[in-house]
């Protein structure tokens, strides 16, 4: 039986262990953060560039392809990047297996973001 106390600590640790990490094309090094898998596929995720100047905050939403019935592979979605210095990057994403998805986008000035996010 699960208390109501166990609930939280259940809930953070679905959320635990997973990295992200991405490049911006105008953004020297690579940016790293933490990611947040959704429940039904997509999911959140932070990214910081090395200096601490430049922060985004990814979202993406649950998958509109479904490849491999069964499997977590190939899911596909959509989502949007959304970046401290005002930048909007919408992005497509795909999962490589149910713990791990990559995704790429470009904003209105042409920079290319590429991220992943994974299970340590």
């Amino acid at each position: 039986m699960v208390t109501v106390l166990a609930i939280p600590l259940l809930l953070a640790a679905c959320s635990v262990g997973y990295q992200a990490r991405g490049s911006l094309s105008d953004v020297p090094g690579e940016m790293r953060g933490k990611g947040y898998p959704g429940n039904s596929g997509g999911g959140r995720f932070a990214l910081d560039d090395r200096e601490g100047r430049l922060t985004c905050d990814g979202q993406t939403l649950p998958p509109v392809i479904f490849p491999n019935p069964g499997s977590c592979s190939g899911e596909a979605g959509t989502g949007v990047v959304r970046c401290s210095d005002g930048r909007e990057i919408p992005v497509r994403w795909e999962a490589i297996t149910c713990r791990s998805w990559k995704g790429s986008g470009v904003d209105a000035n042409g920079n290319r973001l590429d991220f992943s996010v994974e299970r340590r």
